[in-house]
């Protein structure tokens, strides 16, 4: 059973901060790569893609997200 409306993210939202986050870690010069900055900036992206992931696949198919599982 899918979600109420009220309940569900909003996929504008998302996408922008994906958009933002990525545009945030990109403006980042060169020889800061690997500091604190872009440390920052990479987790903030990572996150946003997360929830993006997360949502496309709550749209795609009504189902509750799963937890993905770590490959070494």
């Amino acid at each position: 059973m899918r979600s109420l409306i009220s309940e569900m993210p909003n996929g504008r939202k998302l996408v922008d901060e994906l958009d933002v986050a990525t545009e945030q870690m990109m403006s980042i010069p060169v020889e800061l790569i690997g500091g604190a900055r872009w440390q920052e900036a990479s987790n903030r992206q990572q996150q946003a893609f997360k929830k993006w992931q997360e949502y496309l696949q709550l749209m795609a198919d009504g189902r509750r997200p799963t937890i993905a599982l770590k490959v070494a």
